[in-house]
């Protein structure tokens, strides 16, 4: 395990985890929970991109804790009478098959 790449990748997860949402706080739980997972997982199995794994664990952790904290907040739950919590972030990225918003139609040459 490479403690000083680890170093290196935290500040810029946690920008990713920022710039997707997450407030600074949450961002940085979310990765120090990654940060435990990797010290588990990796000396067996290491990804082959390090600061990708560790943006996908990090941002699974954060949108895990923000579905509980709404659940506790909206009464969710068996017999809560809340509903399925608030969608997740917007993450920058389109949606496959989606090309952007409408725009006006294209209009027709007038060449003759």
């Amino acid at each position: 395990m490479n403690e000083s790449l680890l170093r290196e990748l935290v500040p810029a997860v946690i920008g990713v985890l920022v710039r997707r949402g997450a407030d600074f706080a949450s961002a940085e739980d979310a990765v120090q929970e990654a940060l435990i997972r990797a010290l588990e997982t990796w000396p067996d199995d290491p990804p082959r991109d390090p600061k990708a794994w560790l943006v996908a664990v990090a941002w699974r952790r954060f949108l895990d804790a923000a579905r509980a904290e709404a659940s506790r907040r909206g009464g969710g739950g068996p017999g809560g009478g809340g509903g399925p919590g608030p969608p997740p972030p917007h993450t920058g990225a389109p949606r496959a098959g989606r090309r952007g918003p409408a725009g006006p139609p294209p209009r027709a040459s007038s060449a003759p």
